[in-house]
């Protein structure tokens, strides 16, 4: 999923030629630990961190303390993308910028993990049911055509590979998990568990 669902588009910026006491000002007023530094053109020129400027002079200028990170995303990025280079990276933000260069708006961890909680339906009321699968093609296709057949609309799946089998959560939009368990055992097909969830 694109990460444009999510960005934070209200974030500190300042120019390459501010002083520490303008990016001072500016992590006050928006209530964090950084600001985005442009250049001249408003193009991406790196991360300010407070951490960086704390022994410094307010009349400083900032082009001495600023980093460029190692990871950065494009807008057309993908979510898992960029939970990736947030893990990579461990750093507290995550640039997000244009084909210009021009930033677009910022990710946290605080962000990745609500479009993970949307991407795995977690704000949305029905019943997850958890399977352990052997890992080869064909098996999750069966689970799923079952559903389908049976007019359960599915809201989410997310699998984890364990050894030689996988995991696998399915969301569907039932708000009974006992219609889901009789289910299943006509099919025989075995589950870990199945829950209802109320969504938020």
């Amino acid at each position: 999923m694109n990460v444009k669902k999510w960005i934070i588009t209200h974030y500190p910026t300042i120019k390459i030629t501010d002083t520490v006491g303008d990016a001072l000002r500016k992590m006050r007023e928006y209530a964090c630990d950084y600001c985005i530094v442009l250049d001249e053109d408003e193009k991406f020129e790196g991360v300010l961190y407070k951490s960086s400027i704390r022994d410094s002079e307010l009349d400083e200028p900032v082009d001495n303390y600023v980093t460029f990170p190692d990871f950065y995303v494009v807008e057309d990025s993908n979510v898992e993308e960029a939970a990736l280079m947030l893990i990579e990276n461990r750093d507290q933000i995550l640039p997000v910028v244009n084909n210009n260069a021009e930033v677009v708006g910022v990710l946290t961890v605080q962000e990745v993990l609500e479009a993970f909680t949307e991407l795995s339906a977690m704000d949305e009321p029905g019943t997850r049911i958890i399977l352990e699968l052997p890992d080869k093609p064909g098996e999750l296709k069966r689970v799923i055509d079952v559903l389908a057949n049976n007019k359960m609309n599915i809201l989410s799946i997310l699998t984890l590979k364990d050894e030689v089998k996988r995991q696998v959560s399915i969301k569907v939009q039932c708000e009974d998990p006992e219609i889901i368990a009789n289910l299943l055992e006509i099919y025989e097909i075995n589950y870990i568990s199945i829950i209802e969830e109320e969504g938020f």
